[in-house]
């Protein structure tokens, strides 16, 4: 936390993926912005978070973005979200110059796995628009940490049914903004920002929900449950 100018009390929302628009990465703004509103905030400050720690009148709700933007085939989405995040005050870091496949050192610069950020998160959004399948809510899963997803149409299909216990930002895209950014209703946003408070705030609550996730994972996504499949077939 400290190498990224996290404080004890600020809240990590992370965002693992790269950074491409089939993402939906402008609607991980748009929740952290409704967090970031005064009856949320001052909830978070009366309650506290879900492992003790203080929020106070000071601490940032931080939106991370640990992927790489290298692939935006229009070479302009990570400069409107940033754009987009300043014009909501919203506090985006894009930490992507120290983050590798693993820890290493590179001419005195620390480089950081992958993994670290979500030892570091309080938080994952996933409000991509379309995956093939989805390595990062696995990566979530394991991690054991709350979910914000937009219900991608592979989700729907294949993975929804396995009743993962996430916070939901529906399926349905209301239009976009003048820069092509996707944007969805406004209560729908408001509406997973409450359910965000609950998992950052309520500790037994998180629990249940993260340690189901975990085992549905363990249960059906797992290299054990690889090899069953395998045994069946070969």
């Amino acid at each position: 936390r400290q190498a990224i100018g996290l404080k004890d009390g600020d809240i990590c929302v992370l965002q693992a993926t790269r950074i491409v628009p089939r993402k939906g990465i402008e609607l991980a703004i748009d929740v952290v912005h409704a967090l970031n509103e005064p009856y949320r905030r001052s909830i978070l400050q009366e309650r506290g978070l879900y492992n003790g720690r203080k929020f106070t009148s000071k601490n940032k709700i931080v939106l991370v973005l640990a992927g790489y933007d290298h692939d935006d085939p229009t070479g302009k989405y990570l400069g409107k979200l940033l754009s987009k995040a300043k014009n909501l005050n919203v506090d985006l870091r894009h930490i992507d110059n120290f983050i590798g496949r693993e820890r290493r050192v590179i001419n005195g610069q620390k480089i950081f796995a992958l993994w670290d950020t979500y030892v570091i998160a309080d938080l994952v959004t996933y409000p991509s628009l379309w995956e093939g399948w989805g390595n990062q809510l696995l990566e979530a899963i394991r991690a054991k940490l709350p979910i914000v997803i937009f219900e991608y149409p592979v989700y729907l299909q294949d993975i929804k049914n396995r009743d993962f216990d996430v916070i939901s930002l529906g399926s349905k895209i209301s239009g976009k903004d003048q820069g092509g950014l996707v944007q969805i209703s406004d209560d729908v946003i408001q509406r997973t920002a409450d359910q965000c408070v609950v998992y950052l705030t309520n500790r037994a609550i998180r629990k249940d929900s993260v340690d189901k996730n975990f085992l549905i994972g363990k249960k059906y996504y797992s290299f054990d449950a690889l090899k069953n499949i395998l045994k069946r077939w070969f």
